[in-house]
């Protein structure tokens, strides 16, 4: 059983929406794990059937595969005057629903769990009045550090084969 309790890990994401929401970007670095890993695979449009391993998501490309090293960086660039692309920066509401406990995909201790989470973003660019809207599910594990949560993995699936942003300059 995980020494985390559900309250724990619904302020988790609650906090960290609020914290990506807001832009504060530096403070949602935080509640990163130092060896985290994030990715958002691409997802393939394929005929059922065809392989015994048939994948809604491909293996081989990546709208996101990121580290601790290069999701600074990215944030480091956002600061910049080198994000001309997120000038102004897109403005997201996120709603995080359906929070299901699993265990974590790397064995099991009570300092870690998984959880599911569904999502919603929406994604608001300069004076445009419609949205562009990401769905899709987050396989997270949280690890306690310190006696906080920290995102150590998380896995992207998004509903959609085509984002309709300009850019994917925000995270999930």
């Amino acid at each position: 059983m995980s020494a985390i309790d559900d309250s724990a890990l619904a302020d988790f994401y609650h906090r960290e929406a609020e914290y990506l929401d807001d832009n504060e970007l530096h403070n949602w670095l935080a509640l990163l794990a130092p060896d985290v890993q994030y990715r958002v695979p691409v997802r393939a449009v394929r005929e059922r059937g065809v392989t015994a391993t048939d994948s809604d998501f491909t293996d081989r490309a990546n709208f996101l595969w990121e580290n601790i090293g290069t999701l600074r960086t990215r944030i480091r660039r956002l600061d910049s005057e080198f994000a001309w692309a997120e000038r102004p920066p897109t403005r997201t509401r996120r709603l995080v629903t359906n929070i299901r406990r699993r265990e974590p995909a790397s064995g099991e201790t009570g300092s870690e769990t998984g959880a599911l989470t569904n999502i919603a973003v929406y994604c608001y660019r300069g004076s445009s009045p419609t949205p562009v809207v990401l769905t899709g599910q987050r396989t997270d594990t949280l690890r306690l550090v310190d006696g906080e949560l920290r995102l150590a993995n998380r896995l992207v699936h998004l509903d959609s084969t085509v984002l309709g942003l300009h850019a994917l300059s925000i995270f999930l």
